[in-house]
């Protein structure tokens, strides 16, 4: 009987405490909205096959909120091997002006992936962010005046969510920061 009434109060002490170390976002969460920022980012320029550069990672950071990292690459340019020669000062500045040219692409999909998580994380704190990091590729020949090398942006979740429901554009609530 004793057993059985110290088994009855460990259960009732570890059970509320489990239950309360389960993350808000689950990883399941998590694993969908990274395919679908995949798939968007993937998709601003059809005739780019090497723009995504591996997959979008992300995580949940109680009390901050969830974060996603993504690797782009604007513009295919040439490589250099020891059998090619080094590009020309024309090639640099046609890549140069395709990369530039293809940023506010990158910032419009970025809003729009933020626009698409307002239905996402239903469990998740409503003051809490939703961050998104797109870092993007140089190469070492590259003229990068100009261009930043990453953008970020966030919105906490209940801003977005009140955003969407007045049709509030996002660019008045969302922090895009360019580094």
């Amino acid at each position: 009987m004793k057993r059985l009434l110290a088994a009855a109060l460990f259960s009732a002490a570890v059970l509320p405490a489990a239950s309360a170390d389960r993350p808000r976002v689950t990883r399941a969460e998590v694993a969908n909205v990274e395919k679908l920022i995949n798939t968007q980012l993937a998709s601003m320029f059809p005739d780019e096959p090497w723009l995504l550069l591996g997959y979008t990672r992300g995580f949940y950071v109680e009390g901050t909120g969830v974060v996603f990292s993504a690797e782009v690459n604007l513009a295919t340019g040439p490589t250099i091997s020891p059998f090619s020669q080094p590009p020309t000062k024309e090639i640099i500045l046609a890549h140069h002006a395709k990369k530039v040219q293809r940023v506010p692409k990158l910032r419009e999909t970025m809003y729009s992936v933020l626009k698409s998580l307002g239905t996402f994380f239903p469990s998740m704190p409503a003051d809490e962010q939703l961050i998104l990091a797109v870092t993007i590729l140089r190469y070492p020949w590259e003229n990068a005046e100009g261009l930043p090398n990453q953008v970020v942006m966030h919105v906490p979740r209940a801003k977005l969510n009140d955003a969407i429901a007045r049709s509030t554009a996002l660019s008045t609530l969302v922090k895009a920061e360019e580094y």
